[in-house]
């Protein structure tokens, strides 16, 4: 059974400067071509945080809007 790796951006994936390292970007990226089943959850909407992981190839479904969309 594959496990699925979700994260958060803020205050967990994203830097100080509420950017993706190029090392984060380096390191997931060679886990996902590696079989990685990787993912986040962020209270931010799906424009923001598509910008912001822009460089992490994530090719499964992302939660945004903390889940919920009014």
């Amino acid at each position: 059974m594959k496990t699925l790796y979700i994260t958060d951006l803020d205050g967990t994936l994203l830097n100080k400067n509420a950017a993706v390292s190029d090392f984060t970007a380096e390191t997931i990226n060679s886990l996902i071509a590696n079989g990685l089943d990787f993912s986040y959850a962020t209270a931010r909407s799906l424009v923001t945080s598509a910008n912001i992981t822009k460089r992490i190839n994530i090719s499964l479904p992302v939660i945004t809007n903390n889940g919920t969309f009014a």
